[in-house]
């Protein structure tokens, strides 16, 4: 008789037991990255008539995960389980060079990897992200290695390796990714300027 009110208690407080531990968790926050209207100093940088293709773009591991990551010290990074992208960081990051180096150009002759079968670029970018986080102090650094170059012809363009810092307020997730935005933007004109034609 014990033995089964034991049992009854247990099926009716363990749930409520689960519920109240899953009360405490705070709740998730997302956030995503934006394109920007980059600056240009003299108008539009004109591509011509080239079609171009962005992508695709590598993102380490680390990185390409549901939640945000920050660097704290050399060696150690840290992963923020409640603080997270609204989408894939990879594609989201793809996409928004696409966004900046369409506006920058005004061209609608612009697509990101990977593009449909009629669609034929003329010149491509192809790139990898070597760090793309902010350290403790707020600090954010996005570290690339990408290349210009004409689908199907020998290598024609130098491998460029950049490097873009930006200030965000440490442990502002609103500031910190405002701030990673602005660095994939600065990306963005070195990349437009390599696709200028003469």
């Amino acid at each position: 008789m014990k033995a089964t009110l034991k049992k009854a208690l247990t099926a009716i407080l363990l749930p409520l037991v689960l519920v109240g531990c899953a009360s405490s968790s705070p709740p998730a926050r997302f956030y995503t990255l934006q394109a920007l209207v980059p600056p240009v100093e003299h108008g539009s940088i004109d591509f011509g008539d080239q079609w171009v293709g962005i992508g695709p773009v590598r993102v380490p591991d680390y990185l390409d995960r549901p939640q945000i990551v920050t660097r704290g010290d050399v060696h150690r990074v840290q992963i923020h389980e409640f603080d997270r992208w609204a989408d894939r960081v990879g594609d989201r990051i793809l996409f928004v060079m696409m966004e900046n180096v369409a506006r920058l150009s005004d061209s609608k002759r612009v697509a990101p990897y990977p593009w449909p079968s009629a669609f034929r670029p003329d010149r491509r970018v192809v790139g990898e992200v070597l760090a793309f986080e902010a350290d403790a102090s707020g600090g954010v650094v996005l570290r690339t290695r990408w290349l210009v170059h004409t689908p199907g012809a020998p290598a024609d363009g130098d491998v460029q390796v950049t490097e873009y810092m930006e200030n965000a307020t440490a442990g502002d997730f609103d500031s910190i990714t405002a701030a990673m935005s602005r660095a994939l933007q600065r990306w963005s004109v070195d990349i437009a300027k390599a696709l200028a034609v003469d």
